[in-house]
């Protein structure tokens, strides 16, 4: 296997070592580089396969660093950790508007600073594979609070479509951990029981589920829309939602369906952030009075944080 390189960039010294060091044993090259325009001219130069970079340095901050290496051909898509002391919402909002893929606050144990990493290569690795073949639209739905109707208008929108077009091939995914209504809406009252559902396909790891396994988990509508539920557990109760098994189903339902329609609900999670970065287009469901507005716009904001191109939203 190749070597894979990761680029630190942090002014301080010890912070630099630290990493490197905790890095070099899982047998990553490292390339340090003690500020930004170093840190810019060093992820050209290395083309590394990872960049770690830390938020308050002289000269340039670790904002504009990241907005710089994305603005450049060779370096637009390379993985950008941000690993900081700086804790606000705000911070990781700038971070991810600047272009950051994840977020760690400082301090971190050596093996969950390792783990962050290999997951984000790992994902970084099947997003240029998804983007290498051709896959069908997604839409999500994000609901800027619970209870508001986002879920009959996800599968009501999939029913239109197939009745559009009859040979359309047209998919919706209740992407949440629990508390799903999407196969009781179809008729489905023991979804749990049948394991047709999200759950079943969560149990395993992400690195084993196929597309047929994908496929025994989805129910039919007499549209002809297909449907992968959640089921109605409480949020939580049931396996993990990782990010990782966000992008693996997401990968194969748009391999298979034209159109994919993701019912996200108001949880901002790592998963919630895979579906809207692979989003076509991202629709904002909202509640017509003063509280529902803001709160839609308090959703508006975590989502353009997230990277979503705002000519991509609507509401």
């Amino acid at each position: 296997m190749d070597t894979r390189k990761v680029l630190i960039v942090d002014d301080d010294v010890d912070a630099l070592k630290l990493i490197g060091l905790t890095l070099e044993r899982q047998d990553f090259e490292i390339i340090a580089a003690a500020n930004g325009p170093q840190a810019i001219q060093k992820a050209l130069e290395s083309k590394p396969d990872l960049i770690i970079l830390d938020v308050m340095m002289p000269e340039m901050d670790g904002y504009e660093v990241a907005a710089q290496l994305r603005r450049h051909p060779a370096t637009a898509k390379t993985p950008i950790l941000m690993f900081t002391a700086r804790t606000a919402l705000s911070d990781k909002v700038a971070g991810f508007q600047a272009g950051a893929d994840d977020y760690l606050t400082k301090p971190i144990h050596p093996k969950e600073l390792v783990a962050r990493v290999e997951a984000l290569l790992r994902r970084h690795a099947r997003q240029m594979e998804s983007q290498a073949e051709p896959h069908g639209h997604v839409i999500c739905f994000v609901s800027s609070k619970g209870g508001i109707g986002t879920t009959t208008l996800v599968l009501n929108t999939g029913a239109i479509l197939r009745q559009m077009d009859e040979n359309a091939r047209v998919a919706a995914i209740e992407l949440q951990d629990g508390g799903g209504t999407m196969g009781m809406a179809l008729g489905e009252q023991n979804v749990k029981e049948t394991g047709r559902h999200l759950g079943a396909l969560l149990e395993r790891p992400s690195s084993t589920i196929t597309r047929p396994n994908v496929q025994k988990c989805l129910i039919q509508h007499r549209s002809g829309l297909q449907v992968l539920a959640t089921t109605p557990a409480p949020a939580g109760a049931g396996p993990d939602l990782t990010d990782d098994h966000a992008l693996v189903i997401l990968s194969h339902l748009t391999a298979e369906f034209e159109q994919v329609l993701v019912d996200l609900g108001p949880h901002v999670n790592q998963a919630f952030r895979e579906a809207v970065n692979l989003a076509d287009l991202v629709i904002v469901t909202v509640e017509p009075n003063p509280v529902g507005l803001k709160l839609a716009k308090e959703m508006l904001d975590v989502v353009l944080g997230l990277g979503v191109d705002g000519g991509a939203i609507r509401l």
